[in-house]
């Protein structure tokens, strides 16, 4: 039988054990009316790291779907100069969504993501439509 090799996918518990490919982004996130601003990573994630660099008083909502940042599957982030803390997730998907909660302000939003060398395809549709995305 001729030999194999595995290909990386996400159930390759080593491709999550190596320190990851550092991603850095920041953007401006959308004001409550407007769509929700997407990050999509060239790879799966290991980890990601949100930082919400606004004003006082302008949060943010971050998702993993479109969907999630217009209804409760969001998390809501204060900005660090009001106190609140980075968002540190350790999840492995292809994107991530943020939209500003004031109608009015585009807070500052800043990534950091730690990638795999697992190509954004293995995760079909960055888990959208499963239950709480």
């Amino acid at each position: 039988m001729a030999y194999s090799p595995r290909t990386n996918g996400l159930g390759n518990s080593a491709a999550y054990q190596v320190s990851g490919k550092p991603f850095l982004n920041t953007e401006a996130a959308p004001a409550s009316g407007g769509t929700a601003k997407e990050v999509a990573f060239p790879s799966v994630t290991k980890q990601i790291v949100v930082v919400n660099n606004g004003a006082t008083g302008k949060n943010i909502k971050v998702a993993f779907s479109a969907a999630g940042v217009g209804n409760a599957k969001h998390f809501l982030l204060a900005p660090v100069v009001d106190g609140g803390q980075p968002l540190v997730l350790d999840v492995k998907c292809t994107s991530i969504f943020f939209r500003g909660t004031d109608g009015s302000a585009t807070p500052s939003v800043s990534i950091y993501a730690s990638l795999t060398s697992i190509p954004p395809t293995e995760c079909y549709n960055n888990w959208a439509g499963t239950s709480g995305v």
